[in-house]
């Protein structure tokens, strides 16, 4: 193997062995903050390193994917709230598996929804692309005999030192003298926490391995995926698109009189607004979805007919589209009146936000099927509001919304549920604070209380790599008011 090609596949290892120690020196015991960003940034300067030593140039197309990336990234470090954090990290993982495929060969625009459905599956493909660069790295052969011998002994090292280091680890947790004369000789504690860490660096390092390996050693062939045998008439579609409407217009008739159609309706049932309000909603969301899919699924297979009959197609398609559109406003005023009724929490807004999404998507799909749109465009219009609404989640910072609303239905005049309140996180400190400045001291005692024992159960994290931006705050905004906390700690009688 030419000199060139081994420093390639050295530039692999060292990188992907380098990630892995820095992942256990990260995150290791540590909670989530600044290292997540830097990490990311890391992963990114491996790449650029590598492709400098293939002097392969990466496609535009996976450059402007480093965006979103590094913008999720930070807001990791930025949010505190767990479900809005877990998002993020899981759009920034499948944002660096999606710029694995687009690196050189692919171009996002080409995408169908398959591909995006497909993208959390490519570490299996990394798998093979391992297992052939660990192939080359061992088999480098030398015109020298000597050179040879040379590098056989260094291979032999090489593959010995993991097998030995593991196997001593195992036997020192398996028997203490051995461990005790382990330690004597080599000066290390041999643990099992330094098993765990020890396989986990060695399986990151492996699993960047394949990353690395897929990206620059695989040709990636771009497929281009014929259209399915698979074909519904011009008749068929009509009668389900036909029926499916007919009962959309029954539906959609009975939330007119009644959930459009003001409280006295309801009553008139024997239910309240609420009662009502709190039936369906997750039953009317199913609904939007099998329709997006069945709707989906007619235009991709339906046969294509001109004249009265694409017309028919499209006016139908159109119709289904409104009724949907109809039923999601149903879901989202039966939300705003449970909210009305029993406040804000983060399921309730996180559902409100997935139901404007869905429109959005609807809309992408209805001027696909009216102006026979191509596929690849509309799969990159739903890529790309998947983007710009989880960048609007963390702009609006979900739980201080929701403080802030609560709070507001309070000074209304109606009930708060304080407890639910001080279980958010440190993102909505700067709004719950307030709290101990009403004049309601029941309520007030009742927060206060609340918050001491949360701030005494808080582990205290003082490595740089866990920093938060909004944790830190809330340890500034929260340090002089402990007093104040203290005397509601045995504050109970009011709410017990």
């Amino acid at each position: 193997m030419k000199k060139q090609e081994l420093n390639k596949i050295i530039s692999i290892f060292s990188i992907s062995v380098l990630l892995g120690i820095l992942f256990d020196y990260f995150f290791y015991d540590k909670g989530l903050g600044i290292a997540f960003p830097l990490y990311i940034l890391l992963i990114v300067f491996g790449l650029f390193g590598i492709s400098y030593v293939y002097r392969k140039r990466i496609k535009k197309d996976a450059l402007l994917l480093l965006i979103p990336l590094f913008f999720f990234s930070i807001m990791t470090a930025v949010r505190s709230s767990e479900l809005l954090t877990f998002l993020n990290v899981v759009a920034c993982i499948y944002f660096l598996l999606l710029i694995t495929d687009l690196c050189f060969d692919k171009k996002i625009s080409n995408y169908l929804i398959r591909d995006y459905v497909a993208v959390p599956f490519t570490p299996f493909k990394f798998i093979t692309p391992f297992f052939k660069s660990v192939s080359e790295l061992f088999s480098l052969k030398q015109k020298s005999k000597d050179k040879k011998v040379s590098s056989q002994i260094v291979r032999g090292i090489l593959i010995s030192i993991p097998f030995l280091i593991i196997f001593i680890l195992l036997f020192s947790s398996a028997d203490l003298a051995f461990q005790k004369y382990m330690s004597d000789l080599v000066s290390i504690n041999v643990e099992g926490e330094t098993i765990v860490r020890i396989l986990l660096v060695l399986l990151v390092s492996c699993a960047f391995v394949g990353a690395y390996s897929y990206v620059f050693n695989v040709k990636k062939e771009v497929i281009s995926y014929k259209e399915k045998k698979l074909r519904i008439g011009g008749i068929e579609s009509y009668i389900l698109l036909g029926s499916v409407n007919l009962l959309f217009l029954i539906f959609i008739s009975v939330q007119i009189a009644y959930l459009f159609g003001g409280q006295s309706n309801i009553s008139s049932l024997g239910f309240t607004y609420a009662q009502y309000a709190r039936r369906g909603f997750f039953e009317l969301i199913g609904v939007a979805v099998i329709s997006f899919f069945l709707l989906f699924g007619l235009d991709r297979y339906i046969q294509r007919e001109k004249g009265s009959g694409l017309r028919i197609f499209k006016i139908l398609s159109s119709l289904l589209v409104v009724g949907v559109i109809v039923i999601m406003v149903s879901a989202f005023m039966r939300l705003l009146l449970y909210e009305d009724a029993y406040g804000f929490t983060t399921l309730r807004l996180y559902s409100h936000v997935f139901i404007i999404f869905l429109t959005v998507v609807f809309g992408l799909l209805i001027y696909k099927v009216l102006k026979n749109g191509k596929e690849s465009n509309f799969s990159l219009g739903v890529f790309l509001s998947a983007i710009l609404f989880l960048v609007g989640m963390n702009i609006l910072n979900p739980d201080a919304f929701i403080a802030q609303k609560n709070i507001q239905r309070f000074n209304d005049g109606k009930k708060l549920d304080v407890y639910y309140l001080t279980t958010l996180s440190d993102d909505a400190l700067p709004v719950t604070v307030k709290m101990l400045d009403i004049s309601d001291e029941s309520v007030k005692g009742e927060f206060a209380y609340y918050m001491y024992w949360k701030m005494q159960g808080r582990i205290s994290s003082n490595n740089w790599q866990s920093f938060n931006i909004s944790r830190n705050r809330a340890k500034e905004i929260i340090a002089p008011k402990m007093e104040v906390l203290e005397e509601y700690k045995e504050y109970t009688e009011e709410f017990e």
